[in-house]
């Protein structure tokens, strides 16, 4: 089952609370040097991403809604402490600067060049999702 943000899902959280130990957290930089018909084609590449992973590893990640912040470079990104692992998808060039607490989690990079190939969708969501399965395998074996 995909964990989404919508009541229905809501509750059936307490079931299904033990089993997903995934935070997903796409971030998306608004910068200002960029047009507005840009930042909409990227967020959307990013949120599609965000489900791909999501869809391929359901039952054991939440996607978390969108976070986004305004200027040149992140100020923080801050984590929820309710689940064991921490995954933050971001574009290549808008990585966010962990803090200390937050240093365990694994940033996925995305890059921003063609975002409409179909292929390179697919090749994306595939490569990050495996990503994710070998961070849990890495936090599996310390």
């Amino acid at each position: 089952m995909l964990m989404q943000w919508n009541t229905r899902e809501f509750e059936q959280w307490e079931e299904l609370r033990p089993f997903v130990d995934t935070a997903l957290l796409p971030l998306y930089l608004f910068r200002p040097d960029s047009e507005l018909s840009h930042h909409v084609l990227r967020m959307n590449y990013l949120l599609n991403v965000a489900a791909g992973i999501e869809q391929r590893l359901k039952g054991r990640v939440l996607l978390f809604p969108l976070a986004y912040e305004f200027g040149d470079q992140w100020k923080s990104a801050h984590i929820t402490a309710d689940f064991a692992h921490h995954v933050l998808l971001c574009f290549d060039r808008d990585k966010a600067q962990l803090t200390e607490e937050d240093k365990n989690a694994l940033v996925l990079a995305v890059g921003d060049e063609d975002l409409e190939s179909a292929l390179r969708f697919e090749v994306t969501v595939d490569v990050l999702y495996k990503e994710v399965i070998r961070h849990w395998q890495r936090k599996q074996g310390q």
